[in-house]
Parts: structure tokens; C-alpha cells; sequence
């Protein structure tokens, strides 16, 4: 149980485009935002790591084969997340945007950990490391032991970003975390281009 909790707070401590949408997230919207940002990337891991531990035998040869244009569709995906943000660093302060429910930036990172099924390729290669034996319970429980350890570092990485975004003067600072946090995104999914172009 210990080994699927810290594989998923391993996997969520990474720096990554998740990584960085919730502590843009968090600097942008504020604390609130920031946890509910990173609980909505654990959830995601829950459901993968669920589908790994139960039946990632039988999965994993269809992910392989279409590892390309899964690479592809979750790089154009990033893309396009990162451009939002950007546009959104650009057009809103954090005043306007602490006015939404910090509870809607639950989806936004859930939708983009589930578009990006290498997520379910990088679980299953632990699998045969936990002791599944064949029993959904057993998958159950360390598929929650790994979202609960994901949860905790994304937590803390919106928090983080909240504090920042707190301590930083004024909204045109603000505003440039975000965008660091959004350029760190395009990146990810240009370079995912490039790779699955090649």
C-alpha cells in the first residue's frame, strides 16, 4: 500500500504539464482553486491506476499500439491549454478570476490528465511491483492509495502556487507566474509535437 502511495506522489512531484497547470492555477485563483485543481488530477490518476492494476495486461497492447497518435492528440491538447492560459494571464487579473468557484478548476485538470493515456502505460509498469494477485478489491485499494499520495503532492504544489501568487505585490507579477505556468505548458505540448512528428 505504502508503494502505490509514494509512486503516486513520485509521479504528481514531477515536473510536468499537470505540475504546472495547478500551481498556475493556484497563483492565479488562490488556494482553494489550487487544491481543488490538484484533486481533480488525483481523481484521474484513480481511474488509471484502477484500469492498470485490474487489467492492465489486457490494456496495455492496445495503448501501445496506438502510442503514437495518443502521444499526438494529448500533445495538440496541451497546445491549446497552454495558448488558454496564456490568453487568460493576458486578459484577467486574479481578482476577477477568484470570483469563479474554486471548485471549477476541478475539470481542467482532470480532462487533461484523462486525455493523456501514457498515464495508464507508466501505472501498469508498476503493477507487477504491488501485490494485485487477480483481486479488483486489492486493485481498489492500492489504485486509491496511489490517488491518495498524487492528491497530496498536488495539493501542496496549489498551495504553493497560491502562496506565491499571495506574496507577489502586484497583479502584473501575478499575472507573469501564470504565464510562466502557461509557457511551461505550450512547451510540453510543442516538444510532444515534435517528438510524436518524428
Amino acid at each position: 500500500m505504502w508503494t502505490a502511495f509514494v509512486f503516486g506522489a513520485l509521479v504528481a512531484g514531477a515536473i510536468g504539464p499537470i505540475a504546472l497547470l495547478i500551481f498556475g492555477t493556484g497563483a492565479r485563483r488562490g488556494v482553494f482553486a489550487g487544491a481543488w485543481a490538484g484533486l481533480g488530477a488525483a481523481l484521474a490518476d484513480w481511474l488509471y491506476a484502477l484500469a492498470a492494476f485490474s487489467a492492465g495486461a489486457v490494456l496495455l497492447p492496445l495503448f501501445a499500439a496506438h502510442e503514437p497518435a495518443i502521444r499526438a492528440g494529448s500533445a495538440l491538447v496541451l497546445v491549446g491549454l497552454g495558448v488558454a492560459m496564456l490568453l487568460g494571464a493576458l486578459q484577467a487579473d486574479r481578482a476577477a478570476q477568484a470570483q469563479r468557484p474554486a471548485a471549477h478548476a476541478f475539470l481542467p485538470t482532470f480532462l487533461l490528465t484523462i486525455v493523456n493515456p501514457m498515464t495508464f502505460v507508466m501505472f501498469a509498469g508498476i503493477a507487477p511491483q504491488l501485490p494485485v494477485a487477480g483481486s479488483l478489491g486489492k486493485a481498489a485499494g492500492l489504485a486509491l492509495a496511489l490517488a491518495a499520495g498524487s492528491g497530496v503532492v498536488n495539493v501542496a504544489i496549489g498551495t504553493a502556487g497560491a502562496a506565491l501568487g499571495e506574496a507577489l505585490p502586484g497583479p502584473g507579477l501575478q499575472r507573469a507566474v501564470t504565464a510562466a505556468a502557461a509557457t511551461g505548458v505550450l512547451a510540453f505540448g510543442i516538444y510532444g509535437l515534435v517528438n510524436a512528428s518524428g
